[in-house]
C-alpha cells in the first residue's frame, strides 16, 4: 500500500517562488533542504507542475534596418526555431526521463514499501508458525511418553500374562506339592505329639534330677564345713605339733650338752699323760 506524500503542491510551489525571487535557480536539493522533508522523486515531480504553470516572459523584439532586420529576423527566427526545437525536443526527452525516473522511484518506493509489509506479514507468520512448531512439538513429546508408557504397560501385561499362564501350568504341580505339604504337617503333628509326651516324661526326670541335685548341693555344704572344720583342727594340730617338735629339740639340745659336758673331761686327761711321756 503507497504512501501519503508529506509534502503538497502548494509547499512546494511557495519555496520555489520564494527561491526565484531571491535571484537563484529553484532546484529539487533546495526546495528539499528548505522544507526539511519529502522525497526526492515526490519534490521533481511537483517542481515539474510549477515549472509548467510559470508564464515565460516575452522577448524583447531587435530593432534594425528593415532590410537587415528581416534578414536577420528571419534568420534569427530561423535559428532561434530552430534551437528552440532542439531545446524542446531536449526538454520533452529530460521530461520524458525525469518523469520515468519519478515514476520509477514511486514504483521503487511502492515496491519497497509492499516488501517491508510482506517482510514484516512474514515475520509475524514466522512467529505464528514457531507457536505452532513448538506446540507441536510438546505434543509430539507428550505422545512419545504415552506411546513409552503404553509400551511399558504393554509389556508388564505380558510378563504378568506369560507369569499367570505359568502359574496355570504348575496349578497341578502346586496341588500335588500342596498334597505332600499337608501329609508332612500332619506327620509334624504327630511328631510334635509324641514330642510333647517325651518332653512331660523329660520334665519329671528333670524335677527329680533338680531334687538330687539339691540334696547333693546339701550334703556337699555339709561336707564343706566338715572339711573347713577338719581343715581348722589340722591347722591347730600342725601349730601344737611344731611347739612339741621346738620343745623337743630344745630338749634334745640340752641333753646332748649334758652329755658333752660329761664325756669331756674323760677324754682331755688321757691327752695329758701322753704329752708327758713325751718329754
Amino acid at each position: 500500500m503507497a504512501r501519503e506524500p508529506s509534502i503538497s503542491q502548494d509547499q512546494v510551489s511557495r519555496v520555489a517562488e520564494a527561491i526565484r525571487l531571491e535571484g537563484k535557480k529553484p532546484t529539487a536539493r533546495e526546495v528539499r533542504d528548505r522544507l526539511g522533508t519529502g522525497s526526492f522523486s515526490t519534490i521533481l515531480k511537483l517542481m515539474k507542475a510549477w515549472d509548467d504553470s510559470q508564464v515565460k516572459p516575452a522577448e524583447p523584439p531587435v530593432v534594425l534596418p528593415q532590410g537587415l532586420q528581416r534578414g536577420l529576423v528571419e534568420f534569427v527566427a530561423s535559428e532561434v526555431e530552430r534551437t528552440r526545437a532542439e531545446l524542446r525536443a531536449e526538454i520533452d526527452l529530460a521530461n520524458q526521463a525525469n518523469e520515468d525516473l519519478i515514476r520509477e522511484c514511486e514504483r521503487l518506493a511502492m515496491t519497497v514499501e509492499n516488501l517491508t509489509a510482506s517482510l514484516e506479514a512474514v515475520h509475524a507468520e514466522k512467529a505464528g508458525l514457531s507457536g505452532q512448531l513448538r506446540e507441536v512439538e510438546g505434543e509430539r513429546d507428550a505422545a512419545r511418553q504415552d506411546a513409552s508408557a503404553e509400551r511399558q504397560a504393554a509389556e508388564s501385561a505380558r510378563t504378568e500374562l506369560a507369569k499367570a499362564l505359568l502359574r496355570l501350568e504348575a496349578m497341578p504341580r502346586l496341588e500335588k506339592e500342596l498334597d505332600e505339604l499337608r501329609q508332612e504337617l500332619a506327620r509334624e503333628h504327630d511328631a510334635r505329639t509324641d514330642a510333647q509326651q517325651s518332653s512331660a516324661v523329660a520334665l519329671a526326670k528333670l524335677e527329680g534330677a533338680q531334687a538330687a541335685q539339691a540334696a547333693a548341693e546339701e550334703a556337699l555344704t555339709h561336707a564343706n564345713a566338715e572339711l573347713t572344720s577338719v581343715r581348722q583342727e589340722l591347722k591347730d594340730t600342725r601349730t601344737e605339733a611344731s611347739t612339741e617338735l621346738a620343745n623337743l629339740r630344745a630338749e634334745n639340745a640340752t641333753v646332748q650338752a649334758d652329755l658333752l659336758a660329761a664325756v669331756r673331761p674323760k677324754t682331755r686327761r688321757p691327752l695329758k699323760a701322753q704329752a708327758l711321756k713325751k718329754t
